[in-house]
């Protein structure tokens, strides 16, 4: 008898639409071990929309380069635009991708589909009510603190969000709450596993030990552009400390600040790294994360009890998680090089600010969700055909 097959459709913009699809494959996998095939498939390209897979990663370039009209765009479109305006736009442009997207399910034989992309969460329910699709459709918002009115489709099984705030904002876009489910965010196992201390980690990596230890993320793609004015802000004032920066899949980026790092003779260390696939051990072994606002970025920084400084956010539902660090009193906001200089420079003396942060971050108690989600989702959904 074949096995039930699940589908995990996320979008590659960035890291963040596929970390979660591969942590929630991880947990499934963990807990029903070689019970279930699942895919995790850059959706639009899998299905063959060529030309909106194009556009819609053009677009996300754009926002990257553009974050100050990316933000406003979105607040204009989730709070002047109703919902039912956003959805007849988007049945008209996703109109050909659901009919795809259906076909394709069908064709695939999945027995459940887990959407981590706002647009194949909408083109999913379009492809339910218009093109027969009839399996169970979950939408996994990977936007902790917000949900704006592109997630807010009625028409799919099931919404799975990671706070109350989220879950009041799709209520209020008119999902029913009887449809949304809370979990902790979805990380990978690595996450919840890794019982290095700061030391056995700064052993493992070569890492002098107590010396101020800083992990700044460029994210998975390895965004340059402000980061290189914060390394040279932080080489010009020289300050006592290990700075790690990740470049991400960034090979010029790596190569320039390796240059930078060759030709620095000061008390800072400039440590480049490439893609790293060990994030949690440079984690553990940092006193201090700092990176743009993404939800992964922040979750692994504080699942690990370790203080983010954001340096900056692209729209809204970045914002969010900017605003729930200061709100909660575990992080900091700060965009300009010369403020991370003022704000490094004391703790290079006394690390006491940062141990304070550690001790709130670990108040909250913050877990991952991935396994919990794995459970719910076979459990709700695939336990009879298993």
């Amino acid at each position: 008898m074949p096995k039930p097959r699940i589908l995990l459709a996320m979008i590659t913009v960035g890291n963040g639409h596929k970390a979660p699809a591969d942590a929630i494959k991880a947990g499934i996998e963990k807990l029903y071990p070689e019970q279930f095939e699942i895919d995790v498939l850059d959706f639009t390209l899998a299905v063959g929309d060529k030309e909106f897979d194009k556009r819609h990663k053009d677009s996300w370039d754009w926002m990257l380069e553009n974050p100050k009209f990316a933000y406003w765009g979105q607040r204009l479109l989730d709070k002047a635009v109703p919902v039912p305006a956003t959805r007849f736009v988007q049945s008209h442009m996703l109109a050909e991708h659901a009919k795809n997207a259906a076909e394709f399910i069908k064709d695939k034989k999945y027995n459940l589909v887990v959407a981590t992309h706002f647009f194949t969460v909408q083109a999913l329910a379009i492809a339910k009510r218009k093109h027969g699709l009839n399996v169970p459709i979950i939408g996994l918002n990977t936007d902790p603190f917000d949900a704006h009115a592109m997630w807010a489709e009625k028409d799919i099984d099931e919404m799975i969000v990671s706070s109350r705030l989220a879950e009041k904002k799709l209520a209020e876009k008119g999902v029913s709450s009887k449809k949304i489910k809370i979990f902790g965010y979805p990380l990978g196992l690595q996450f919840m596993d890794n019982a290095l201390t700061k030391e056995e980690a700064r052993t493992k990596l070569e890492l002098t030990q107590n010396k101020l230890t800083v992990l700044q993320s460029a994210g998975g793609e390895g965004i340059g552009g402000q980061l290189e004015k914060f390394v040279k802000a932080v080489l010009k004032a020289d300050l006592e400390m290990q700075y790690i920066i990740a470049c991400g899949r960034n090979q010029e980026l790596y190569s320039y600040l390796q240059k930078l790092a060759g030709e620095h003779q000061g008390k800072t260390k400039l440590l480049p790294q490439g893609f790293i696939t060990n994030m949690q051990e440079w984690i553990a072994a940092s006193d201090l994360i700092l990176g743009k606002a993404g939800a992964a970025t922040t979750f692994e920084a504080l699942v690990m009890n370790r203080p983010i400084f954001h340096t900056n956010y692209i729209a809204y539902n970045e914002k969010t998680n900017v605003d729930f660090c200061i709100e909660k009193g575990i992080g900091n906001y700060i965009p300009e090089p010369k403020q991370l200089v003022e704000v490094l420079e004391p703790l290079t003396k006394d690390r006491t600010p940062l141990e304070i942060l550690v001790d709130k971050i670990r108040a909250l108690g913050i877990q991952p969700g991935t396994l919990d989600i794995a459970k719910h989702l076979i459990e709700t959904y695939l336990v009879q055909v298993a």
